[in-house]
């Protein structure tokens, strides 16, 4: 179920990522800086700033909202984010995550939140991002950024793994998508779609 929200919610990944920046990285012991320059790069000036949208999976439905800021003197883009569930599919959850009735109750009763933190290997250039949601999940990902894209590698501290694309569609949307595979050797597929807030006053 959490593959729905973190479709919602992991735009952040795509923040994270240098452009010009990790071109010129090198893997050797060179590549490391005692005070690098803060992220900086055109991708991370886009991410930066509150989304909001929706998403659906095989598991459910749910819609949400991601603030992004650059913190850690602009070392670390970090997302936090919040979704309502608006849908679920309690035989699926009860069948894939072993979801009993009451469990599934409290799920669509709470909203669900997730901090993400990001920011770039020096001696590999990849991205690097760790994950912890209100399900208590931990994840670790590694990645790169291709074009407008960028894809993680997510290894989840429960064993299995996913794969996260983020795109960068306009100025002001990105699309996620995150496949999961499933021990009966299906895939499951979560979208989600994000639209920059125009209106970010709290």
């Amino acid at each position: 179920m959490k593959r729905l929200f973190m479709a919602l919610l992991s735009i952040a990944l795509a923040g994270s990522s240098y452009h010009k920046e990790v071109k010129e990285m090198s893997i050797d012991s060179h590549s490391y800086q005692f005070n690098p320059k803060p992220l900086d790069d055109d991708w991370s000036r886009w991410i930066v700033g509150c989304w909001e949208g929706s998403g659906e999976s095989t598991a459910g439905k749910g819609k949400g909202r991601s603030t992004i800021e650059l913190g850690l003197n602009g070392q670390f883009l970090i997302m936090t984010g919040e979704a309502e569930i608006t849908e679920v599919s309690p035989d699926y959850l009860k069948r894939n995550m072993h979801a009993s009735d009451e469990e599934i109750q409290r799920f669509q009763s709470m909203p669900y939140r997730v901090l993400e933190v990001y920011t770039i290997d020096q001696k590999t250039g990849e991205v690097v991002g760790y994950m912890f949601d209100s399900l208590r999940c931990i994840a670790t990902g590694r990645g790169k950024r291709q074009a407008n894209k960028e894809i993680i590698n997510w290894q989840w501290q429960t064993g299995h793994k996913s794969t996260r694309i983020t795109e960068k569609v306009s100025n002001d949307k990105m699309a996620v998508v995150e496949r999961t595979p499933m021990p009966d050797g299906g895939v499951m597929e979560d979208r989600g779609e994000m639209i920059r807030c125009k209106n970010t006053e709290k």
